[in-house]
């Protein structure tokens, strides 16, 4: 088996602002309207009436159960039928749950992608969690290519942990990666610092499967040194990015962020397509 543990230093999150931007993100999505307008689906419309590009209700009612949506491409006009996204709750005192589908048909490596993304309870967020399946098309040729990961987040224990004097008895955010040949466990624990910023302490561990179970401590030997310091390196340089975006965040209040989400919907749009 093979270990790694690192800390690093976030900008804190207030849960209230953390709530708020669920709630907001709950409001966007429901006071934006599908008008039926084409045989390749209905468009979506923006509550302040302005066209949502890129995207379009394939089939079902607007975030009801079973309501799966689709990209357009940009030069056909026609929903991408190798991408989707299924509501398979939308309830904001219990669940809210998302699939997302892709499939690449690439003739060498065929491949299908399936995430699942699960809140529990948005006018009370508890926990969320997220799962992500890679299947090859290709049978047995290609096992090596599939693998599955999986991210669990326990809202109350993460900030049930950030407050002073309170250890918690296990990690708030864990996560596994499992492929064929290999299994690899991740614990996120943060905990209060003298600054009122956020310690977040890191542990991986990873152990080989099948034929590459004594490979993985051989690799760990010759390799752990290099491979510690380049993950290191990966959450140190995460953790700036994040201390340089989240406070701004953190200060906005609820109209404003909910104008900064609806801009970003359609700014994504216009640095793809480069227009205005």
């Amino acid at each position: 088996m093979a270990r790694f543990q690192h800390t690093v230093t976030l900008a804190p999150v207030p849960r209230r602002w953390f709530e708020s931007c669920v709630a907001t993100l709950h409001d966007l999505a429901e006071d934006t309207d599908a008008e039926d307008t084409s045989a390749q689906g209905a468009r979506l419309r923006l509550p302040d009436g302005r066209p949502l590009p890129g995207l379009v209700l394939a089939r079902g009612r607007h975030l009801r159960p079973g309501a799966r949506y689709r990209p357009v491409h940009e030069e056909s006009g026609e929903p991408d039928a190798d991408q989707c996204v299924t509501v398979r709750a939308w309830d904001r005192r219990r669940e809210t749950a998302l699939e997302v589908v892709t499939v690449d048909g690439a003739p060498d490596h065929p491949a299908r992608l399936d995430c699942a993304l699960t809140l529990t309870s948005a006018e009370r967020p508890r926990e969320a969690s997220l799962s992500v399946t890679l299947t090859p098309s290709d049978g047995k040729r290609d096992k090596h290519l599939g693998g599955t990961g999986r991210v669990h987040l326990d809202l109350d224990g993460w900030w049930r942990a950030t407050g002073r004097g309170r250890h918690p008895s296990r990690s708030p955010l864990t996560g596994t990666l499992t492929h064929a040949y290999a299994r690899v466990g991740v614990t996120v624990v943060p905990r209060p610092a003298p600054d009122g910023r956020w310690l977040v302490t890191v542990k991986i561990r990873a152990r080989g499967r099948s034929f590459a179970r004594p490979l993985v401590p051989l690799a760990a030997a010759l390799l752990g040194r290099r491979a510690r310091r380049a993950c290191a390196e990966s959450l140190d340089r995460a953790a700036a990015t994040w201390n340089a975006q989240v406070p701004a965040l953190v200060h906005m209040d609820a109209e404003r962020l909910r104008a900064e989400l609806t801009d970003a919907l359609l700014g994504a749009r216009r640095a793809h397509t480069g227009k205005e």
